[in-house]
């Protein structure tokens, strides 16, 4: 039986080059499923928000307090209602740049009962949002609600002190300090680099918060400066270089800050103890003589502290450590029978040790600081 073969069918080549090819569709944007907020949305409310993809419908009136922007908004300069083309309905919102968490904050301090914010003011530490109250700052500060922005600031102040932070929640101080320090709030940068630094004391791995804290050079300086006092230098029987232990994680710039930070840390340490800081000149009623018994005093008071038992104990890079244990050995002087008008003595003594505290710890970043014209290798 004979098998028939069947031609195959002959392809046009060139018509197939010669097509043009489809061109690729372009990418559909997504537009936001758009919802209403679960709280701040009334059916009676006269203006509807949008803050990313989440209606808010509120009461004009409730924003207009506190002389705010808002209030300026809805009135044209002729004194007449705004048009209510915008924000009259869900179809036609009037869009805001603010996050849906930051309207929602600004929502909660405007339309809050007194208890509930009352309750921030207690000792419940477990009543305070301080992620809330930063963003009640940020945001009513943007749209000019004078007082409500002061009430937030002094919560703050109030709250940090009472909060105990972690390293997962070490973000809120960094948040925090950027907020005073953009408000030129004096009380409040104290009070944050203070808990700050108390954290920074407590931690187990201070090194997990260099890399938090990386953007801020007063909070860096603080692990840092704790940092230094917990690695340990360690040089190997058959190697030239040094091996840093505790330092996982951190990068060759970190290293080599600490490094350089170690050695201006003591530097620091050694001139100090021999450099008692100046004795304010006020309140001294008999200057001349007793100015210099004064002053002949305080240097040997501050010899002698230098060389107590518990400075000595301290690491010789922990420079705030020392110059508080310097602090507690002073306030346990009394000096009112070696001096003759005391009080002003201790006083001025209190001033002094204060003062070089707080300064030292607002340069405290100044000791990490590499030269200009220092480069950072590579391992």
């Amino acid at each position: 039986m004979s098998t028939v073969r069947r031609k195959r069918a002959r392809v046009d080549t060139t018509a197939a080059a010669d097509a043009e090819p489809e061109p690729a569709s372009e990418p559909v944007a997504v537009a936001p499923q758009i919802t209403r907020a679960e709280k701040y949305y009334f059916e009676d409310g006269d203006l509807v928000l949008r803050a990313e993809s989440t209606l808010f419908r509120v009461h004009k009136f409730v924003l207009s307090r506190d002389s705010s922007m808002f209030k300026d908004m809805f009135v044209i300069p002729g004194g007449s209602a705004a048009s209510a083309a915008d924000g009259s309905n869900d179809e036609t919102p009037l869009v805001v740049s603010d996050s849906a968490s930051s309207m929602t904050a600004l929502l909660w301090v405007l339309y809050a009962l007194p208890p509930e914010l009352q309750a921030y003011l207690s000792s419940d530490k477990n009543t305070v949002d301080l992620d809330r109250l930063l963003l009640v700052a940020e945001i009513t500060n943007k749209y000019h609600f004078t007082s409500i922005e002061e009430w937030s600031l002094q919560v703050i102040r109030a709250v940090v002190p009472k909060l105990k932070f972690t390293s997962s929640t070490s973000t809120l101080l960094v948040r925090a300090l950027t907020l005073a320090e953009r408000f030129a709030d004096s009380a409040l940068i104290d009070t944050v680099l203070t808990a700050w630094e108390t954290l920074v004391r407590t931690v187990s791995k201070p090194a997990e918060l260099i890399t938090k804290s990386d953007t801020h050079p007063w909070l860096i300086a603080f692990a840092y400066h704790t940092q230094v006092s917990t690695m340990k230098l360690k040089r190997h029987v058959f190697a030239k270089d040094l091996t840093l232990e505790g330092c996982d994680g951190l990068s060759q710039t970190h290293i080599t800050k600490l490094l350089f930070g170690r050695w201006s840390l003591e530097a620091e340490v050694t001139r100090l103890a021999s450099n008692p800081p100046a004795l304010p000149s006020t309140g001294c009623v008999h200057p001349g003589k007793h100015q210099d018994d004064c002053d002949a005093q305080w240097r040997k008071a501050w010899g002698d502290a230098v060389n107590s038992k518990a400075v000595a104990a301290l690491e010789s890079t922990d420079l705030l450590g020392r110059l508080k244990a310097i602090q507690a050995h002073l306030a346990a002087l009394n000096t009112r029978k070696s001096i003759h008008n005391g009080a002003c003595y201790r006083k001025n003594r209190e001033v002094a040790i204060a003062t070089l505290i707080a300064r030292k710890k607002r340069t405290l970043h100044e000791h990490f600081q590499l030269p200009g014209n220092f480069t950072v290798g590579h391992s």
